[in-house]
């Protein structure tokens, strides 16, 4: 009975391509993608089922001779459907499209294609040639000249199937002497017709022991050098080419192993010597951002000005309260966005150093450790340096706290609420005097009043432009007394913001560090499975 060859050794192989293929996400090098790719080609081109078609014109036995290689007597009962029948053991595609299946485990892997008379159904029956492992091609042997085959053969492309067989049915029915001059006939139709000699058998359907003959010739066909054996060998020599590419990854990660700690650290005191050419700035660094006390001190006074007023009023008066607390508030804020503006320059051109040191580590890294770090990653790293000056800014808040800026600007601005109010209710009291005058006909005296009043009115803005001035003198006097407490608190901040700086570049190699290091540990039970894989996989290959 015609059965699939080869399966074990099939079984084996595939197996084991398939566990090469595995090791590959394990070792996880780009590099071994390119070699995966025909692995997985020639593991589809052997696990495809193995197409066994035979053709023949009306009448010829060529259900018959199917049934009876097969082993399945009921292929020769089954009515037509079509141009082509594919006898199957299961459906493993999903397409069912002129197929019939028969629970015989002898056909599983194979597809045996029963087809028309090709005089009915010569085109259909071409275009299911390409590709297949056996064609069997049945001929009358009464009248082999005459049969449609030879078109459907002679327009093959070349090396479009695996073998081909002339099957000669009804040889039976000839004498000794025909059956005799029937193989040369044979040989010269070949010749003239196809310009090949393909395998001629005689075979009677009816004929146990021809017929199992005959099956062991297909059997042989399908294992062919163009057969299966070639799927398989095809499967080994790509998973070798993987299995030595996965060697030299190994090889050069065993080299690593030996020059990363090395190389690593180097990179290290490389950051490390970048640190410390950073801690050299830190002082005038320190100085600048302090330097911002003073430097916003003028932007300050001239909005306090605007917004006391240049006259005594009612509302400067209400918002005496108020103005401790907003100045200070301005104060912080001013110094703040300076200093952050400054840090932000200072950020820029840390980005432009840690790039170019990149650059220069990228080829090394990759050269040295077969690790690629890929560009620089400059989002990264600036969305850590934003936060960082968002630490900053904070941390600038703490000596205006701590030098009670606030409580002294709102006890400053207090001390002159009492002449204010008294000069304000003065000047409302004279003239409500000078309006009840004006009622009872006292013009004179009225038109004094009002005129006493804008006097009084206008001593209390001279007064009020001297109290701005004093006002303006004591936050100068309180910035220069907040200069050494500033200079004291941003020196820690700004050594700390340096380090934390170039930790954040740092953090940046971790993830080749850990890759390193993974595969420092990972090395030899990669090695003992790729040398297990190797050693199968040759096993294998002297039984095909």
């Amino acid at each position: 009975m015609l059965n699939r060859s080869y399966r074990t050794q099939e079984a084996l192989t595939c197996y084991w391509a398939r566990q090469a293929i595995d090791l590959c996400a394990e070792i996880d090098d780009a590099s071994l993608q390119e070699h995966v790719g025909p692995v997985q080609e020639a593991l589809a081109a052997v696990q495809r089922p193995r197409r066994v078609v035979f053709i023949g014109g009306a009448k010829c036995g060529k259900t018959a001779l199917l049934a009876a290689v097969s082993g399945c007597p009921v292929m020769a009962k089954a009515p037509w459907e079509g141009s082509y029948i594919c006898w199957r053991y299961r459906c493993d595609d999903g397409d069912a499209t002129c197929s019939r299946f028969i629970p015989e485990p002898s056909l599983d892997g194979l597809e045996l294609v029963d087809t028309a008379p090709c005089e009915t159904a010569g085109e259909t029956v071409l275009s299911l040639l390409p590709g297949a492992d056996v064609v069997v091609a049945v001929l009358d042997a009464r009248a082999p000249q005459d049969s449609p085959v030879w078109p459907l053969l002679a327009a093959l492309p070349e090396n479009s199937v695996g073998s081909v067989l002339l099957a000669l049915t009804f040889t039976d029915m000839l004498s000794a002497e025909a059956v005799v001059q029937l193989g040369e006939t044979m040989r010269e139709l070949c010749r003239e017709r196809l310009q090949a000699m393909p395998a001629i058998c005689n075979v009677s359907p009816a004929n146990a022991k021809a017929v199992e003959t005959f099956t062991a010739r297909v059997q042989d066909a399908l294992g062919a050098p163009g057969g299966i054996r070639a799927a398989l060998r095809r499967v080994q020599e790509t998973v070798e080419n993987l299995i030595y590419k996965q060697g030299s990854v190994l090889k050069k990660r065993e080299d690593v192993t030996r020059l990363d700690s090395g190389f690593l650290a180097a990179i290290e005191q490389e950051i490390e010597n970048f640190l410390a050419r950073q801690k050299q700035g830190a002082k005038s660094h320190g100085e600048h951002f302090t330097d911002a006390v003073r430097r916003v001190r003028p932007r300050l006074l001239r909005r306090f000005s605007r917004t006391f007023g240049w006259f005594l009023s009612p509302v400067t008066l209400l918002r005496l309260e108020l103005f401790g607390a907003g100045v200070e508030k301005a104060y912080c804020s001013m110094v703040q966005q300076d200093v952050c503006r400054l840090q932000e320059e200072n950020d820029r051109n840390f980005i432009l150093s840690c790039a170019a040191h990149w650059k220069s580590v990228r080829p090394r890294m990759k050269q040295t450790l077969e690790c690629e770090i890929g560009d620089f990653p400059e989002d990264e790293l600036a969305a850590d340096l934003a936060q960082l000056r968002a630490r900053l800014s904070h941390d600038l808040g703490d000596p205006f706290l701590r030098e009670r800026v606030r409580p002294q600007l709102s006890s400053a601005f207090r001390a002159p609420a009492g002449w204010m109010r008294a000069v304000i209710v003065a000047c409302c009291l004279v003239l409500t005097v000078a309006g009840l005058c004006g009622y009872l006909g006292q013009d004179a005296v009225a038109c004094d009043l009002v005129a006493a009043s804008g006097l009084l009115w206008a001593a209390g803005s001279v007064a009020h432009l001297v109290t701005a001035s004093r006002l303006r003198r004591a936050v100068t006097e309180l910035s220069e007394d907040l200069y050494p407490a500033m200079h004291a608190a941003l020196e820690p901040v700004v050594e700390n913001l340096i380090v934390s700086r170039v930790s954040a570049y740092r953090r940046l190699y971790t993830a080749p560090r850990r890759k390193v290091a993974e595969h420092e540990s990972s090395l030899q039970p990669l090695r003992q499975r790729h040398s297990e894989i190797h050693r199968m996989i040759r096993s294998v290959s002297p039984r095909l």
